[in-house]
């Protein structure tokens, strides 16, 4: 998909973060956007600022009020948007969120809640669109994160998640082929978005030093990596040169060159917390 006019696109979690920075680009380029987000508000507040960026007057923006982690909701929203607005031509599935702690800290229904919107939600999110899309074609956009690629101290829900979510979107690449779908899966390293503040208080020294490892892009910087990697056909989007070279290491040498350097990373932070904390 290489040029965005008129197209329509739906994005889920568009109200903030990427997802959010992604719909402004996309609408500066002339598409048309649906929104889906839970929070009335911050979608007035989204289409506030997107409408900035307005290309020419025929382009709409809709917006939907919408539980990922419900797929009734998600199935009768979705085919409502379509009767609404038209079906999509591009869907990215941005909603998601974390939590960032050791393994024994996290509670089962933290690591479920996490599951069902950064996987369950994702798979609905395809399920309820792929009719509308297959006869027309178009392209998908699953985001995960450079931790569904590298796992990572401290991320053992969040990872487990976006781990699924590379599997689903290598799947599904190989399958919507013969329906002229195109997918991709978006792997960015640390971005600027509300997920910081909600990890705050419970990350781990050893996590917040291994992640300054791969540097911390805005929103922005991102979503002009999708948008370029959805004009360029490409499956595997990593936003970000110290994230792209992590990854080339990491499968290079069969995950050496990031495991040694991250554990001794985190033994160093460990030991810097225990000597501040005497």
């Amino acid at each position: 998909m290489r040029d965005f006019t008129n197209r329509m696109v739906f994005i889920t979690g568009g109200s903030s973060g990427i997802g959010l920075a992604t719909a402004e680009l996309l609408f500066e380029r002339g598409a048309h956007l649906v929104i889906f987000a839970r929070d009335e508000n911050k979608m007035k507040r989204a289409v506030a600022r997107i409408e900035k960026r307005r290309r020419n007057q025929g382009q709409t923006i809709g917006t939907v009020r919408m539980d990922v982690t419900s797929a009734r909701d998600v199935h009768g929203r979705i085919d409502r948007a379509v009767k609404s607005f038209g079906a999509p031509d591009l869907l990215i599935a941005s909603a998601g969120i974390g939590a960032a702690d050791v393994f024994e800290n996290i509670r089962a229904e933290v690591f479920d809640a996490i599951m069902k919107t950064n996987v369950y939600g994702v798979r609905e999110t395809v399920a309820a669109a792929l009719p509308h899309m297959k006869a027309g074609g178009g392209h998908i956009v699953l985001l995960s994160s450079a931790a569904g690629l590298i796992g990572m101290y401290g991320y053992t829900a969040y990872a487990a998640s976006k781990y699924a979510v590379v599997g689903l979107a290598e799947c599904l690449r190989a399958e919507l082929k013969r329906h002229r779908i195109g997918v991709s899966v978006v792997c960015p390293p640390e971005v600027e978005t509300p997920f910081l503040e909600w990890e705050t208080s419970t990350i781990p020294p050893e996590t917040r030093m291994v992640k300054s490892f791969a540097g911390l892009l805005s929103p922005e910087i991102v979503a002009r990596a999708v948008v370029k990697g959805i004009r360029r056909g490409k499956f595997l989007i990593i936003p970000g040169v110290m994230a792209r070279l992590l990854y080339l290491s990491h499968r290079l040498t069969n995950g050496w060159a990031t495991r040694v350097p991250s554990d001794a990373i985190a033994a160093f932070a460990r030991w810097r917390a225990d000597r501040t904390a005497k």
